[in-house]
């Protein structure tokens, strides 16, 4: 069995190029101190994924930026929500190519520039410090299941040593492109470079942006940008800062959900029936639902998607909204979470779907707004009091059960 201790003078290269030849799967997990962390991820020797550890969020904006990738607005909150598993970028990414909201070339580009950045990173940390590296032969089961960029770990660990390398010869070797540019003297910094640059960089260059930062902003390499401030950093002009992720990724787009929100009221849809919303991931699930809600004379609509789960809520306004707990990219928690700071929603009953029944979980339910608790497998009876409870009374219910047929139990 591959492991750190069967590989001599454990660096990134000696360690890549083990896992490749041993056509190893798993991950490999890197700890510089105890902020600087990474994980690279492998399938039969070839790279999948690369965690860029404390900037995650910062470095997916800087590619949704630098590709151009066009995210609806009213979609945007399931993209910023504060994951904590390594991964969760990357499901973003495959769920973003499901939903054809990114092509496959974009895919397999942002994740081998992904990949790319954290391999640099890496190596410039393992020429200023004592690294640790550790490989785990079993991977997360999501990166299994979802689309791959299987990229050669030999081809792009050369490519990665050769950008390290051109940045170390340039008198880089200490200037991480995470860090913020801070302009220290900006008058003199303005004499020294044209006015239309100037104009260009001048908003740019403050504490809330890091190298990498400005150069997708511009739409500029990184070492050209690096390399062009570099006699500025010499003599002062500007400064070097360490800088935090990003707690969200495009606030400013914030007021325009709020519009998009407001927009939608005014388009709600006319109905003579209760509608009876269920998210959940299971199409078992949501097929015995559907069965159950129509057969006693209310509407239904069917979401599959955590990705789609606000706007459709917003556009359908449901009276009554059944949220799977577990779910990829966004579980029932946070998209309860959101659906309670929408004003047309925050009313509407949510009842959470679950397999458990902790105490624990009914409370962190209760805390962020869910209606009520409902234990999987669902069945016609215990649907059915909840719509009564919260939607409408009595009449329209019926007097007995459905068929057995119908009450079918799905786990």
């Amino acid at each position: 069995m591959l492991s750190t201790a069967n590989i001599n003078n454990p660096s990134l290269t000696n360690q890549l190029s083990a896992i490749s030849s041993k056509q190893f799967t798993g991950s490999l997990n890197v700890v510089a101190s105890s902020i600087d962390k990474w994980s690279l991820y492998f399938f039969r020797g070839r790279i999948v994924w690369g965690d860029s550890g404390q900037y995650s969020r910062r470095q997916l904006r800087q590619h949704i930026i630098r590709y151009q990738i066009k995210i609806n607005p009213i979609n945007l909150d399931c993209f910023q929500i504060n994951n904590n598993h390594n991964c969760w970028i990357y499901q973003l990414l495959c769920s973003l190519l499901q939903e054809q909201q990114i092509t496959r070339e974009q895919f397999d580009k942002i994740v081998k520039s992904i990949i790319l950045e954290v391999l640099f990173d890496i190596l410039q940390q393992e020429n200023q410090r004592q690294i640790s590296y550790k490989i785990e032969p079993n991977i997360e089961q999501n990166i299994l299941n979802w689309p791959r960029a299987l990229i050669d770990t030999k081809s792009i660990l050369k490519k990665a040593v050769k950008n390290w390398r051109n940045w170390s010869n340039s008198g880089l070797k200490h200037l991480s492109p995470n860090f913020g540019i801070v302009l220290s003297q900006p008058e003199q910094f303005q004499k020294q470079i044209s006015p239309t640059l100037y104009t260009k960089l001048g908003k740019l260059i403050n504490s809330k942006r890091s190298l990498r930062d400005i150069a997708s902003k511009i739409k500029s390499d990184q070492f050209r940008l690096a390399k062009f401030l570099l006699p500025h950093i010499q003599k002062g002009l500007i400064k070097l800062t360490k800088l935090p992720d990003i707690p969200v990724m495009f606030p400013h787009l914030q007021k325009t959900n709020l519009q998009l929100y407001k927009q939608t009221e005014l388009h709600q849809e006319k109905r003579s029936q209760p509608l009876i919303a269920c998210i959940d991931d299971s199409l078992i699930v949501c097929h015995q639902m559907k069965q159950i809600v129509t057969a006693n004379s209310f509407d239904f609509v069917e979401i599959n998607s955590s990705l789609k789960a606000i706007i459709t809520l917003i556009e359908r306004k449901p009276d009554l909204i059944f949220l799977d707990l577990i779910m990829p990219i966004a579980n029932g928690y946070e998209i309860c979470a959101q659906i309670r700071r929408i004003s047309t929603l925050k009313e509407t009953p949510v009842i959470i779907l679950t397999s458990s029944n902790r105490l624990i979980d009914r409370v962190r339910a209760t805390m962020v707004g869910c209606s009520d608790y409902l234990v999987k497998p669902i069945r016609e009876k215990q649907v059915l009091e909840i719509v009564n409870k919260y939607v409408t009374s009595s009449s329209y219910l019926p007097q007995k059960p459905m068929s057995d047929t119908l009450a079918l139990q799905f786990s």
